[in-house]
């Protein structure tokens, strides 16, 4: 899964990681999610169906359970190795699309890695293929510097978690004992 900057009505830009977008009866469906895990382990996700450049509400019913078969046929078929039917777009093509309104939705995070797996982009008649070689994978260049600065943000965000928790586990652990004390 590969992070993309999308920008919502209010123009603002939003980094999401794109699931699956792909074509079904001709219409064009984006799944993302934003990386919010609830205290369950389920991941956040969000659907659209795309209509120009907007991502908008599934809001038919009997759409929005065609969409969910194609979620489980696409899971159930990559945990079994079995063929896709679906068709993937290329996901350079929603550079120009707008977040306007999503369904939501969560799955497991195991089921969404599936639900993202053997993405299969049909390649245009005349596209012309490049393929990298050594060199061309040595002109890359990384910026260590903002990856160091990232990794020290999430350090920071980690250790905030983890002290919240240890405060929580505090106080439990002082409702027990008082509990055990009640009881004795």
């Amino acid at each position: 899964m590969m992070a993309r900057t999308l920008k919502n009505i209010n123009n603002e830009k939003t980094d999401v990681e794109v699931i699956r977008y792909f074509i079904n009866n001709d219409n064009e469906y984006l799944i993302y999610s934003l990386n919010e895990i609830d205290d369950s382990g389920y991941t956040k996700l969000y659907a659209s169906k795309i209509i120009g450049t907007k991502a908008c509400i599934i809001t038919d019913e009997d759409e929005w359970a065609l969409i969910k078969q194609i979620i489980k046929e696409i899971v159930r078929n990559n945990r079994d190795g079995s063929e896709l039917s679906i068709i993937d777009i290329d996901e350079d093509n929603l550079n120009d699309v707008v977040l306007q309104d999503t369904r939501v939705f969560k799955l497991q995070g195991n089921l969404v890695n599936l639900l993202s797996e053997n993405k299969k982009i049909p390649k245009l008649k005349n596209e012309e293929i490049i393929e990298s070689n050594d060199e061309e994978l040595e002109d890359i260049e990384l910026n260590y510097e903002e990856m160091y600065k990232s990794s020290l943000e999430k350090i920071e965000e980690l250790v905030k978690e983890n002290e919240l928790l240890t405060d929580k586990l505090g106080h439990y652990q002082s409702i027990i004992d008082k509990i055990k004390e009640i009881v004795e």
